[in-house]
């Protein structure tokens, strides 16, 4: 990984990271629907969905997202490269953004298992209130059991992304 000046994710806060309070860590970990987006060697950009996300330490998130589905995203984030991760609460629309310059693939352990279950769970809880059939929803939370992967990057900018008046503003 080519490490941004100031950055060390080694140690999990330095000048040029965001620090994320325990607010937003909770919105974070809550069972949102997680897009992520990562750009590769060549400027172009893959996106997929994760299953769910870990804050471990006060700038430094882990992603976890599902082998199945995203090839195109391991594939382009082995460069390293820069990554998007995009939370958002549907029954809310409440909607935040994190970047990082950098993203690199960390081995699964059993928190990010853990905060797996935990976070399909609560979201296929809100698939299940908004009115999705059962089937989808059952389908979603099994989603979870397909091969995991884990991207971590440090914090360096974060927005606001819910619709208003305060979309796109800095965190």
């Amino acid at each position: 990984m080519q490490e941004k000046p100031g950055e060390d994710m080694n140690q999990g806060v330095d000048a040029s990271a965001v620090l994320l309070s325990d607010e937003i860590v909770s919105f974070i970990e809550s069972g949102t629907s997680i897009v992520l987006g990562v750009v590769g060697a060549g400027g172009r950009a893959q996106t997929g969905r994760a299953l769910a996300a870990r804050v471990i330490a006060p700038s430094t998130i882990r992603v976890i997202y599902a082998a199945e589905g995203n090839a195109a995203v391991t594939a382009t984030a082995r460069s390293e490269g820069p990554i998007a991760v995009t939370f958002s609460a549907p029954l809310s629309h409440r909607t935040l953004q994190m970047k990082g310059y950098a993203c690199r693939f960390e081995v699964v352990d059993a928190d990010d298992l853990d905060c797996t279950a935990r976070q399909t769970l609560a979201f296929a809880g809100v698939l299940a209130a908004i009115g999705l059939p059962p089937g989808f929803v059952q389908a979603f939370h099994e989603y979870r059991e397909s091969e995991p992967l884990v991207l971590s990057f440090l914090v360096q900018a974060a927005f606001e992304q819910t619709p208003g008046p305060g979309a796109g503003r800095s965190i």
